[in-house]
């Protein structure tokens, strides 16, 4: 082998064990779960998952459009999240693969026999003295220790007549550590499956209409297996005019027949073949609108009739628009009422969709978005809708087993440890008995103590 070869074989192998100590290190781990912190703590105070058009009631247009690309409207099915997912799950695989072997050795090993060397490696130990023969401080002693101790235990007689007797406790508990790892694992495979896998959307439902698709917050339209029918909504108020429960009453229509009828609110949804229908939000909504198109100098260029959650195609004009909001009470940046507005999606031939304010009272609003013409909005038709935000997660199931997994090895990590306890008798060169008790725990290990000391005081009431 040249010296290049052997000099490029080094160079690999070390690149090699840099990649994985970087993957396997807990500083990695630590500056993760920090970062995905403070994304969650953005994804609280950003409102994530409502319709693109309700965040202009509440940042500027251009900041709408920044968080929009960044996906901070839906941070945790971005695609930078997911990443960080990914890479947490890398990094917790590798940490287990480094640490598994020592873990699986203290699961395996036993040590059987007290003698002195090991009796000096272990924390809590104590020797007492009797006048009794052995076998009966034997039968004593393990009478009292099994009562603590249930289970089989290992006797081991020595060549020079020494009994040790070896009991052991939650043996399996050492292995929470893997159990919390594989639960977060699934967690972040139910949570990637459901980000891949599943959608969400908003849909904004008339009184009386009935919903067969719904457009995903990706853009997509989902055509579902079913009908959604919103045959009631009521809205109850307090005296200062906060909302107090509003609930839609749904029904599920298959085959013709309906086959589901719920009256749905906050926190209580309906479910159908693994798609939930949640109570979100209510208001009024323009049943359909006049809208135009107005060149710069005024004239009018192009008109469509534009029904609500419908996109329609504007005479004269490549666009195409579709009503998908509606405020009464449009509030401008300067803090003054408007008056009623139109939130309109706008979709191009080619590019991505803009969400617009178009206001009744200011036909020329819009004229400050530029280019060759603007819309305006006549003649608009309220009527009143129940928002419901429907979501599909096939990854729920996996979520949900991950999250039970983690909370039984966060248990069996707290409050159940490894214990083992060695109990040796030997006869003394004076015709006694010497008994040496000596016990060790992974974890708890003053809990561990008070037990041992409890069992040193029933050892020393044996009759001498």
């Amino acid at each position: 082998m040249s010296v290049t070869e052997e000099t490029g074989k080094k160079t690999k192998r070390s690149l090699t064990r840099t990649l994985w100590a970087f993957l396997s290190s807990l500083k990695l781990l630590v500056v993760l779960l920090l970062l995905l912190a403070a994304l969650s703590i953005a994804g609280t105070i950003i409102e994530q998952g409502l319709p693109l058009q309700q965040y202009y009631r509440y940042y500027k247009p251009l900041t709408v459009e920044i968080f929009n690309r960044l996906g901070l409207f839906d941070m945790y099915h971005s695609w930078w999240f997911v990443s960080c997912l990914v890479l947490l799950a890398v990094n917790l695989i590798a940490c287990t693969i480094s640490r598994y072997k020592g873990i699986l050795a203290g699961v395996k090993k036993k040590t059987l026999v007290l003698d002195e060397h090991f009796l000096r490696s272990l924390p809590f130990k104590e020797t007492i003295c009797y006048d009794l023969p052995p076998e009966k401080i034997r039968d004593a002693a393990l009478g009292i220790v099994s009562r603590r101790f249930t289970g089989k235990h290992t006797e081991t007689v020595t060549a020079d007549g020494t009994r040790h007797l070896f009991f052991e406790k939650a043996r399996y508990s050492r292995l929470s550590f893997f159990l919390t790892h594989l639960s977060i694992l699934i967690i972040f495979l139910g949570g990637i499956i459901g980000s891949f896998f599943g959608y969400r959307g908003y849909v904004n439902l008339l009184e009386g209409d009935t919903l067969q698709r719904l457009q995903t917050r990706s853009g997509k339209i989902r055509a579902l297996d079913f009908q959604v029918k919103c045959n009631a909504f009521d809205v109850e108020f307090y005296n200062t005019g906060e909302p107090k429960d509003y609930r839609s009453d749904l029904s599920v229509i298959k085959d013709g027949r309906e086959v589901i009828r719920k009256t749905i609110r906050v926190n209580d949804p309906l479910t159908f073949e693994g798609i939930t229908f949640f109570q979100s939000s209510y208001g009024a909504l323009p049943e359909k609108a006049t809208i135009e198109a107005i060149n710069n100098d005024g004239s009018l260029r192009g008109t469509a009739i534009a029904f609500f959650g419908e996109r329609t195609a504007v005479s004269g004009i490549p666009d195409a628009v579709e009503p998908a909001d509606y405020q009464e009470h449009f509030v401008l940046p300067n803090g003054m009422d408007a008056g009623p507005a139109l939130g309109v999606n706008i979709y191009p031939p080619e590019g991505r969709a803009r969400g617009v304010w178009l206001l009744q009272n200011y036909p020329r609003y819009d004229r400050m978005r530029g280019g060759d013409y603007f819309f305006r909005v006549k003649n608009i038709v309220v009527r009143e809708y129940t928002g419901l935000q429907v979501s599909k997660d096939p990854g729920e199931f996996l979520v949900w087993t991950g999250s039970i997994m983690l909370i039984l090895g966060i248990m069996m990590a707290f409050f159940i440890s490894h214990r083992q306890l060695w109990v040796s008798i030997k006869a003394t060169a004076e015709g006694k008995s010497e008994l040496t008790i000596a016990g060790k725990a992974n974890r708890n290990r003053d809990t561990y103590k008070r037990e041992i000391d409890a069992i040193i005081r029933l050892m020393k009431e044996i009759v001498r």
